[in-house]
Order: structure tokens, then C-alpha cells, then sequence
């Protein structure tokens, strides 16, 4: 009767390990796993971020492109461009170059 009941206690302990064991391994690659897509998620934060200020950037330089490229378009601009580069007048005037 005591050497079942040694038996019957060994059998639950070693039930008891195995299932501790599976817990402790189960915990592990959940933690793994959870460690490994909270770096994916960082890693895509990072690159949204960064895109984010490149775009703000490029709509920056493209306001800027766009101011100019309207000045460009202004004929009292292109008299003044072509004044300055060419040294150009008007009829009746003195051309001044330096």
C-alpha cells in the first residue's frame, strides 16, 4: 500500500513537472514572440516618422518651387530678370551694366 502510494506521488510529481515545464517554455516563446513584433512596430514607427519629415519637407520645397515658378510667370518679373542678366531697356533708357 505505501509503495503504491510512492508510485502514484511520483507519477503526479513528475505530471507536475512536465506540465510546469510546458508552461515555462510556452511563456518563453510568448515572450519572444511578443519581444520580436514590439521591435517590428518600433522599427515601423521609426519609418513613419521619418517619412512623415520627409514629406513636410517636400512639400516645403514644393511651396517654394511653386512661388517661384509663379514669379517666373509674371511679366513685370521677366522684364526684371532680363534687365538684370541681359542688361536690357526699355526704348528711351540708358542701359547701365556694371
Amino acid at each position: 500500500m505505501a509503495e503504491r502510494r510512492r508510485r502514484s506521488n511520483r507519477r503526479k510529481k513528475t505530471g507536475q513537472r512536465k506540465y510546469k515545464l510546458l508552461i515555462v517554455v510556452i511563456l518563453i516563446f510568448g515572450g519572444i514572440l511578443l519581444t520580436s513584433r514590439m521591435y517590428q512596430i518600433w522599427v515601423i514607427h521609426q519609418d513613419m516618422k521619418r517619412t512623415v519629415e520627409e514629406r513636410e519637407a517636400l512639400e516645403q520645397e514644393n511651396q517654394a518651387l511653386q512661388t517661384a515658378h509663379d514669379k517666373l510667370l509674371d511679366p513685370e518679373e521677366i522684364a526684371n530678370k532680363a534687365r538684370q542678366q541681359f542688361g536690357l531697356a526699355k526704348p528711351g533708357e540708358i542701359p547701365y551694366r556694371r
